[in-house]
């Protein structure tokens, strides 16, 4: 649909009347207007098709296409162009059954009087103007409305992937707590459990043994044993924790390089006796075969410390 002007505007008139089209085009050109003829409703379709005028003058009775059929196409192709009826027959009928069909005005021809012509043309123009905006103004809006809609869905599908890839991330990190978390209890655990057999035995040992010596030697083990629970072991040997008191002085005489005879001496033993304690110290670090030597084992965990 094209602008409406506000003053002059392109009128078809549609008539089978050679003389009421001339009279009309004359009359109509001279109010400024740009006017077009047809003789029949075919020619009147085909220019309204064509030139898309703003507004029809329109005959009822016309051989082949009439005035109703005309009315008809108009409404279904170009509903916001108004047509006014110009008609010989004064039936009422007919007026009404005109304005049924899509007219915006009846008049009666001849037209006696071209100032009632001119006001039914400017009313008809100045209403179809207004539809035009109020057409142009929701189409507009609709426009404005998709623009929105769209734009809002694809921020909710932003939001979605967020809320999702958010969703997967608290997964994650669930899962990650939940991994610290049992690795704390094991952790927790294990030091419990090094607690209860390890350095707990040394510890009671420690409290019951009157010896300054043999204590100094628990001491060490203990240090030993915590280093251990912490996953710093002071040194890769085995673990003394399981010696009784009289092991432990015959490890540290040992580990001063003492021969079995000087340790026997020492500890107001026989030589046998400390060699069974050799024997058992052996058992106890769970060591095998006679080409591991006690004294080098011993020696070298003193050094480490």
């Amino acid at each position: 649909m094209g602008d409406i002007p506000a003053t002059a505007a392109r009128i078809l008139v549609v008539d089978d009347d050679p003389v009421f089209r001339v009279y009309f085009a004359e009359l109509l050109g001279g109010m400024g207007h740009e006017v077009r003829t047809a003789g029949d409703g075919e020619e009147g379709l085909r220019l309204l098709r064509d030139w898309a005028p703003d507004m029809l003058l329109l005959d009822l009775r016309m051989p082949g296409l009439d005035g109703l059929a005309v009315l008809d196409a108009v409404a279904a192709e170009a509903p916001g162009v108004p047509v006014i009826v110009v008609s010989g027959t004064t039936d009422i009928r007919h007026a009404v059954g005109a304005l049924r069909r899509g007219a915006w005005d009846y008049l009666v021809k001849p037209i006696q009087d071209p100032d009632l012509l001119g006001h039914v043309l400017d009313k008809a123009l100045a209403h179809a103007r207004v539809l035009k905006e109020n057409w142009r103004y929701h189409e507009r809006l609709e426009q404005e409305v998709r623009r929105k809609t769209a734009e809002l869905t694809e921020a909710n599908e932003r939001l979605t992937q967020e809320k999702a890839q958010v969703e997967a991330m608290n997964l994650t990190l669930r899962n990650v707590l939940g991994a610290v978390e049992q690795e704390k209890r094991a952790i927790a655990g294990a030091v419990r459990c090094g607690l209860e057999a390890r350095v707990l035995p040394v510890l009671e040992k420690l409290s019951r043994e009157p010896s300054a010596e043999a204590r100094a030697g628990f001491l060490g083990v203990l240090r030993e044993e915590l280093f251990r629970l912490c996953g710093e072991p002071e040194s890769a040997g085995p673990s003394l924790a399981g010696l009784t008191p009289t092991e432990m002085e015959v490890c540290r005489y040992l580990e001063l390089g003492r021969s079995s005879k000087e340790i026997a001496d020492f500890l107001h033993c026989s030589l046998e006796t400390v060699q069974s304690h050799r024997k058992n110290i052996r058992g106890k670090l769970g060591i095998r075969g006679a080409k591991v030597n006690l004294n080098a084992l011993l020696r070298s965990r003193s050094a480490s410390r």
